[in-house]
Formats: structure tokens, sequence, C-alpha cells
């Protein structure tokens, strides 16, 4: 009898275990903003200048149709947010800061963008996160599980605007992204600064150092804030995607998903694209 009731209490127990530890494992996903489907044919170049992404955002959406602007993540203590104030930091709605972003992808890189809507331009610190600067994961197989390998890279622009801050911080034994790999440009004007990224195959081990359609891999973007005001200087909140993948941890688990597509982009004239992809841009200011 004792056999058959430490039997029964071993089971149970195991299946308690296995249950509460898959609800810990479990990560919470955006319903409709979990994946993005990258397309293909575009001549990135990385000065800033987006324009050659013409009509990108527009076309590559969440499964509601709304564009990958002012994403939703799970912030600190599980609340779902636009944006996580931190440090003391205030943020009051998307003119004070917001990201929309875009990818991109031919057989050598991964190519990323990112228009960030934000009243004030501050990075006082030498630290490239620290201020108005990216901090980007990326979780080269896919696979979206604790404890995988991340490739970490942080970017900013100085205060001035001028000279752009560049930190490989976790590249797994890969030489890390150059300076022709990433740009920066601030429009005060628009409110505006722009970023691109330019991710190497072999930079991130790809089989083959080559990427093909289907290739998929997971991506973390958290976009620091900071602002000009008196206590409000250094990373005082952020917003992105997945943005957990690099605060409060990094975390392989908390990415998003980037499937690369057969969907091409016809290229227009330079002229057309200014048009199209800038105005669209700025008119979410």
């Amino acid at each position: 009898m004792k056999k058959n009731v430490f039997g029964f209490t071993t089971l149970f127990a195991i299946a308690a275990f296995l249950f509460t530890t898959g609800i810990a494992d479990a990560q919470w996903r955006n319903e409709t903003h979990d994946v993005y489907n990258a397309p293909t044919g575009i001549d990135v170049q990385i000065d800033g200048d987006l324009s050659e992404w013409s009509g990108v955002l527009e076309s590559v959406t969440g499964t509601d149709g709304a564009m990958f602007c002012g994403v939703l993540f799970e912030a600190n203590g599980g609340d779902i947010k636009a944006f996580e104030e931190f440090g003391g930091g205030t943020w009051s709605d998307a003119d004070d800061h917001e990201t929309c972003f875009m990818f991109a992808w031919d057989e050598d890189a991964l190519y990323l963008a990112l228009s960030v809507t934000d009243d004030t331009h501050e990075h006082a610190a030498a630290a490239a996160w620290n201020g108005d600067g990216a901090q980007l994961a990326v979780e080269a197989t896919g696979a979206r599980e604790a404890g995988l390998p991340l490739f970490l890279y942080n970017i900013g622009l100085d205060g001035a605007g001028e000279n752009v801050i560049l930190q490989n911080e976790r590249t797994n034994g890969s030489p890390g992204l150059v300076a022709d790999d990433a740009a920066i440009v601030r429009d005060e004007g628009a409110k505006k600064t722009y970023y691109e990224f330019r991710f190497p195959a072999t930079e991130l081990q790809i089989e083959g150092d080559t990427f093909s359609e289907g290739t998929e891999i997971g991506v973390g973007i958290c976009v620091n804030d900071g602002d000009t005001a008196a206590g409000q200087e250094g990373q005082k909140g952020w917003d992105g995607w997945y943005p957990h993948a690099v605060v409060y941890g990094k975390n392989s688990e908390k990415t998003g998903l980037v499937i690369l597509s057969s969907t091409a982009v016809t290229a227009v004239e330079p002229a057309d694209k200014l048009t199209t992809t800038w105005g669209t841009l700025k008119s979410r200011q």
C-alpha cells in the first residue's frame, strides 16, 4: 500500500512540476505582431536615409492590418504597454516617443530600419544605450527558447547629433558590426530619428554564410528614451519590439520572430520613395 501511495504521490508531484514549469516557461506573445515576414529585393544603403524602404511600412503589417509601430509588449510586472517608463522617466504619448520598424533581407545580410518619433534628442552619456539609442538582440536560430546564444548590439547618436556610438556587446566569437553596418540620422524639425542596420549572415553565423527564404531569426528591439529636461537624462524608458529580450536580463525566449519571405519590393525612383516613405513616417508625428 505504501508503494502505491508513494507512486501516486510521486506522479502527482511530477505532473505538478511539469505544469508549473510550463507556466513559468510560457512567454507572453503579441497576438497580432509576433511575426514579421521580411521582404527581399530592396537595395538598402546604410546611411540613415529610409527612402529605399518605400512601401514596406505599409505593406508588412500585423495580422490585424496595423503597421509595426508602437507595438505592445509585456512590461515588468506583467502589464501590457506601448512604452515602459524607467528610473523616474515619464512618457505622455506617441509624440513623446514611438518606434516604427521594418526588416528586409538578401542572401548576404538581414537589414533593419527604425523610424523613431522623439520630441527631444538627448544623449550625454558615453554608453551607447544610456540615452536616446537602440539595444538589439538577435537569436540566430529562431527557436526563441530560454538560454540560447544572443548577439547583442548597442547604438546611439551623441547629444550633438553628429557621432554614432556603436558597441558590440556580445558577438559569440564573431567580429561584430563595423561602422558601415549602422547609421543614425536625426531630423530635429520633424522630431524623428532614423536608424539603419546591416547584420551580415557571416556575423550571425548562419549556416553556409547565406540567408535564404524561410530562415527564421529571433529579434528583440529596445529603443531607449532620454529627455533634455532636468532629471530625465539617460535611459528613462523604452519601447520597440519585445524589448525585454534586452532589459531586465538578456532573454532569448523574449524575442519576436522574423521570417525571411520571398515577397519582393519593386524599386521606384528616389523622388517617389521620399514622397511615399518619409511622408508616411513623418505623418505619424
